[in-house]
């Protein structure tokens, strides 16, 4: 049963897919900001592997950056907690790894390249200058870590704009009232909200209709 939270707290994954216009139900971001022990519908989703997965990059790509002479910070030293207007944002970026002034932000990532990956690092490089030691000072870049391949995003990314896109999206989330439910097949089958709390949810890829026309 869904249970309201005292003040709006949001995981920095639940708004890069609005923010990569990878996804466009802005609702579900927003329901999660504001309640929390929701009841999740099942997912095929294999944790356990995921982690294991994802243990292994994170640890080889920790040891490749000690050897370049990097100091290095893995996962929950790297968690933050930031209290805004708006609402706390929250999150736990994989690696935050310094050397002399420059800092180097990085995600990685088990699966494939979505446009979230960036929007997800660019969030954290946001943020990271007002919660972590190792980015107080420095200049700040990151990096997306795939399988077989990585994505620098260079500190002049964050730009004004971007830090603004991402602020607005911060308060929309966090405000009090709900914002609109944009139900796909596309949107729904990533979101583990269920029916009792979103009746709308669709389930079923539903074919388009055919239909004869002298259009062509």
């Amino acid at each position: 049963m869904a249970i309201a939270r005292d003040g709006a707290y949001i995981w920095v994954t639940w708004i890069t897919g609005v923010l990569a216009g990878d996804f466009h139900c802005e609702w579900s971001a927003w329901f999660r900001a504001h309640f929390r022990d929701f009841d999740k519908r099942p997912t095929p989703f294999n944790l356990a592997a995921w982690k294991a997965q994802h243990g292994v990059m994170v640890r080889e790509r920790a040891e490749t950056l000690r050897g370049a002479g990097y100091q290095v910070y893995i996962e929950e030293q790297n968690k933050f907690s930031l209290k805004g207007r708006a609402a706390t944002l929250g999150g736990t970026p994989d690696l935050v790894a310094s050397r002399g002034d420059e800092t180097l932000v990085i995600d990685c990532k088990t699966g494939r390249q979505r446009n979230s990956d960036y929007f997800q690092v660019l969030t954290y490089m946001l943020v990271l200058p007002f919660t972590h030691c190792a980015c107080h000072g420095r200049s700040i870049s990151g990096e997306v870590q795939y399988r077989t391949q990585s994505m620098p995003i260079e500190s002049a990314s964050l730009t004004d704009a971007m830090k603004e896109m991402i602020k607005t999206r911060i308060e929309r989330v966090g405000g009090g009232e709900p914002l609109p439910k944009v139900p796909s097949f596309g949107d729904c089958r990533y979101c583990d909200i269920g029916k009792a709390d979103c009746p709308e949810r669709i389930d079923d890829e539903a074919q388009p209709a055919v239909r004869d026309h002298a259009l062509f």
